[in-house]
């Protein structure tokens, strides 16, 4: 036991004499997740994920269908503001558009909408193209569809409402000029009843029909910070795995394995030496990670217990990891290429670099091969969602049965001297 700590204490010494690449290791994660963190801050305005778009509008027509758009586009709560710009003609809003300034949807209702309707209604005719959305071709952007189904639930109820409007209309026609019955001439006004019926639909009703609640404890606030420092900590600690690695592939390499097999030092104490300073040197690089993103991101962390317990098992199957990864490696030079693919893949499809919920199922369970999907799965789970440590439990116990696999297969599977090649 003395001597692998005596090793360990030995690689350690070796780390902080090239202090500059572990201050390295630090400080790019942050840097990148400064850069991310301000470059989508609008995600997440002051603490609170409010979807702010900018619309460019034409109301042309001045009544009862440009009221009712312009109705649906007041929208501004916690979780919905829509700017308004208006324009006085169809080119303005185009322009708007098309320069991606002003706006990233257009609306237009030309002069007459609301009398087309009307005659529609009155002749029992479809209407259809009553009003206009503009947008850039080929565009996907959410915001264009949240426009276009309030315009179109907007417009296709006051549609409904001014058919039926008009139908009532038709109706007392009728039974005025039944026998018995007897109504002034010019008494009944269609479109003054039809406008009535569609404006009837759209007067306020009582607010919360529908309650928004939360499901799980979720932090008060949570910014993109919580969201990108988690991913882009365990994608460099997977990464710093080439330190310890390396030296131990070195001294294979070199000869220095094979000799100290010749000293009286047990072989899992040589071993456990070099992977207890791995353990030590990711676990360090992930708190001071965390702690420097609390200091200066303003992490908001409910549950640090559970998220240094994370960080403690993650830290053993990126350890484990490494273990395996020598033992399939032979030399030095195909560390560092290999050790890139597997990091960026498995960050890539782990959800270290976007939510694991946007890929396609059969992806998302192909992710969790690697480590970075049960990390970030669970640290996720922890920092946004409100999750307890029990409920991210099996996410836990799936990296420490990770890690033991990962060191078992590794310790078969290792060689103290180079593998040579027969002629």
């Amino acid at each position: 036991m003395y001597a692998m700590f005596s090793i360990m204490k030995k690689d350690l010494l070796q780390i902080i004499r090239d202090r500059w690449s572990f201050i390295w290791m630090l400080l790019v994660p942050l840097v990148l997740v400064a850069m991310i963190g301000f470059a989508l801050s609008g995600i997440y305005s002051n603490g609170q994920s409010t979807i702010t778009i900018r619309v460019a509008v034409s109301d042309q027509d001045h009544d009862l269908v440009g009221q009712t758009v312009l109705k649906a586009l007041d929208q501004h709560s916690q979780q919905l503001t829509i700017n308004l710009t208006r324009y006085s003609d169809v080119a303005g809003v185009k322009k708007a558009v098309a320069d991606g300034q002003g706006a990233v949807t257009g609306v237009v209702i030309p002069a007459g909408t609301t009398a087309r309707l009307q005659q529609a209604a009155m002749r029992g005719e479809p209407t259809q193209n009553l009003v206009q959305i503009y947008t850039i071709p080929s565009s996907n952007d959410p915001s264009s569809a949240i426009i276009q189904n309030l315009v179109t639930s907007a417009v296709g109820q006051l549609a409904t409402a001014t058919f039926a409007g008009s139908a009532a209309v038709q109706e007392i026609e009728r039974i005025c000029h039944q026998p018995g019955n007897h109504c002034e001439p010019g008494s009944i006004n269609p479109e003054t009843i039809a406008s009535h019926v569609g404006m009837a639909s759209f007067k306020e009703l009582p607010a919360a029909q529908v309650a928004s609640l939360h499901a799980g404890n979720v932090p008060a606030q949570v910014n993109i910070f919580d969201v990108a420092l988690p991913g882009y900590a365990i994608l460099f600690a997977l990464f710093g795995l080439q330190s310890v690695a390396g030296s131990i592939l070195e001294e294979r390499e070199s000869g220095t394995l094979r000799r100290l097999l010749i000293a009286p030092v047990r072989r899992y104490a040589l071993l456990g030496g070099k992977l207890l300073t791995q353990f030590l040197v990711t676990l360090l690089q992930l708190l001071i990670l965390f702690a420097l993103g609390n200091f200066i991101f303003k992490l908001h962390v409910g549950n640090w217990l559970g998220v240094i317990i994370l960080l403690v098992v993650s830290s053993f199957a990126m350890t484990g990891f490494g273990i395996l990864l020598v033992s399939l490696v032979r030399t030095r030079r195909q560390l560092s290429p290999i050790l890139t693919i597997i990091t960026l893949t498995t960050s890539a499809i782990g959800g270290a670099w976007w939510p694991l919920w946007l890929e396609p199922q059969w992806l998302q369970i192909v992710a969790h091969v690697g480590i970075v999907a049960w990390a970030i799965e669970a640290l996720n789970g922890l920092m946004i969602s409100g999750r307890t440590l029990a409920e991210v439990l099996p996410n836990i116990i799936a990296l420490i049965i990770y890690g033991i696999l990962c060191f078992i297969i590794g310790l078969v599977l290792f060689r103290f001297q180079p593998r040579t090649t027969s002629a």
